[in-house]
């Protein structure tokens, strides 16, 4: 895959604020040719990005919690091949659960995965953590969750990534 110029960020920066905007539109905003861009951004959509998306007030549109839950699994006393086979399984398990958005690995405070999911209700995340416990017991050894009151919690900062664009 090609190295990517100054040029490359400055475009996903200016996608991340607004990725609905023309390629016109974001050749004035950075100062060169559409051609450029139109160009650029093909080589940025097929190695370097995972997909254009709207950010929803998720407490407007019916989500009510949103929930983090943290992981500790077994895949760490897991052969190669074993863990290859668990990863296959896992993976297949979460893609078939619409409310998750995201599942990854990682390490700190005794956990090692997080998946981060939406829910209608309380009691739609209580049948999903039931189902998720009971299914992935042979890979999951414990589980906690923090949920966010997506209709009434005070928010701070709303989630975006038009923020990232003020790093560069």
């Amino acid at each position: 895959m090609k190295d990517l110029k100054p040029i490359d960020y400055k475009l996903l920066f200016e996608l991340m604020k607004d990725s609905h905007r023309s390629d016109r539109q974001l050749a004035k905003a950075l100062g060169v040719s559409q051609p450029t861009v139109t160009r650029r951004r093909a080589m940025l959509e097929e190695g370097y990005t995972e997909g254009y998306t709207v950010i929803p007030k998720f407490g407007q549109i019916g989500f009510e919690l949103a929930a983090f839950t943290f992981l500790k699994s077994r895949l760490k006393q897991k052969t190669s091949r074993e863990k290859d086979e668990a990863l296959k399984k896992l993976k297949e398990w979460y893609d078939n659960q619409p409310s998750v958005i995201l599942v990854v690995d990682g390490r700190g405070m005794g956990w090692d995965v997080l998946c981060i999911s939406l829910h209608e209700s309380f009691a739609d995340f209580t049948n999903f953590i039931r189902a998720h416990d009971s299914e992935l017991s042979e890979w999951v050894v414990e589980s906690q969750s923090f949920h966010v009151d997506l209709k009434n919690a005070v928010n701070i900062k709303p989630f975006h990534l038009k923020y990232l664009a003020k790093l560069k």
